[in-house]
């Protein structure tokens, strides 16, 4: 779902942009408003590197000028909220009915300055209140986070046509791949910050979303320092960048911090709904530390997701130029900020 858009107009190029904890990766579109959309350039940087980033889209958009190069953007604040709640439609009327649910479920004590809106479970579709009621997802993003993502876009030379959650963009994704392709069992989806561990359940009857896990990628660079020796969180983060086979030997050990919580909690969805998890999808994290997402896996004894690119990126209107190899999985949360603006003509909703 598109939660802001500035400009409508087409635009000969534009910039894909998406942005964690970690990293920003950025693609060159070479027409967004032609089918199928071409990805002509890619590239992924360090999360806060805005010298980089402001070289490479200059580099990248010469034809620009001065002016601003038309982006749609993808981001992930830290205070997000996206909860399955069962919303009563008919109380949607009510202008404050939405804050403060999220408010009450959500524990949060200021809820003025929030967009909220509320998402059918499997399609995404915006509720209503002529929709009937039912479980959906409650997604919240703080305008705080909007606007100061929105004016570093602009000092970048970036004006986002459309800023949206990447989570919901990458759970539709997913949601779709495994419809297409027929996966029959559940799927875990783990979105992997620097403090903590999102998760979501992507099951029959749509997105579930149980606990955040408290730990995540510092926790793990913890977890290297004891088992490497490292001596700082640097040199352990450096260890995990570039990793030996002895490093590789201490892959379960080091994830250890997040299967003591995650497995529970797939135990608990799988007993509660007695839909089984066949397996697990892994985002966030660069390419290079996609290893430590295989370590998980197995740490958890469920089958590694990684989506085929060769059959979703035709399903999603999206081709790779000509010549340029088709990106690593890292790459799938961003490229489905693409999804919404390719739909095939044949797609069923």
């Amino acid at each position: 779902m598109a939660f802001f858009s500035i400009l409508s107009r087409s635009s000969r190029s534009c910039v894909l942009w998406n942005v964690n904890e970690h990293v920003i990766q950025l693609a060159r579109l070479s027409r967004a408003d032609v089918k199928p959309i071409v990805v002509d350039e890619m590239v992924e940087l360090p999360a806060g590197d805005d010298e980089r980033i402001a070289q490479w889209v200059q580099a990248s958009f010469p034809e620009r000028g001065r002016g601003y190069v038309p982006g749609y953007c993808g981001f992930h604040p830290t205070d997000r909220v996206l909860l399955r709640e069962s919303i009563n439609t008919k109380r949607m009327v009510e202008p404050n009915y939405l804050s403060q649910l999220l408010a009450e479920q959500a524990k949060l004590t200021a809820i003025n300055d929030w967009n909220v809106c509320a998402l059918h479970p499997i399609e995404g579709e915006v509720f209503t209140a002529a929709t009937p009621s039912r479980p959906g997802l409650l997604v919240g993003l703080p305008l705080t986070a909007v606007r100061d993502t929105q004016q570093r876009l602009r000092k970048l030379g970036i004006r986002p046509r459309r800023l949206e959650l990447g989570t919901v963009a990458l759970l539709g994704a997913l949601t779709r791949y495994t419809r297409e392709t027929s996966y029959p069992h559940a799927t875990v989806v783990c979105e992997i910050g620097l403090g903590q561990t999102r998760v979501y359940f992507l099951a029959k009857d749509g997105v579930h979303t149980p606990a955040t896990l408290p730990h995540g990628m510092v926790s793990i660079m913890e977890a290297a320092m004891k088992e490497l020796g490292a001596t700082g969180i640097g040199q352990a983060r450096d260890a995990l960048l570039a990793p030996t086979e002895e490093v590789r030997g201490h892959s379960r050990r080091l994830v250890r911090v997040l299967t003591r919580h995650l497995k529970p909690a797939i135990d608990y969805f799988e007993m509660q709904t007695g839909q089984p998890i066949g397996a697990l999808y892994c985002a966030h994290l660069p390419a290079a530390l996609g290893w430590l997402e295989e370590a998980l896996c197995t740490a958890v004894d469920l089958q590694f997701l990684i989506p085929d690119l060769h059959v979703w990126l035709p399903l999603a209107g999206v081709q790779i130029v000509p010549g340029t190899s088709v990106p690593s999985r890292s790459w799938f949360q961003t490229l489905s900020l693409l999804g919404r603006l390719s739909p095939p003509a044949n797609e069923q909703k």
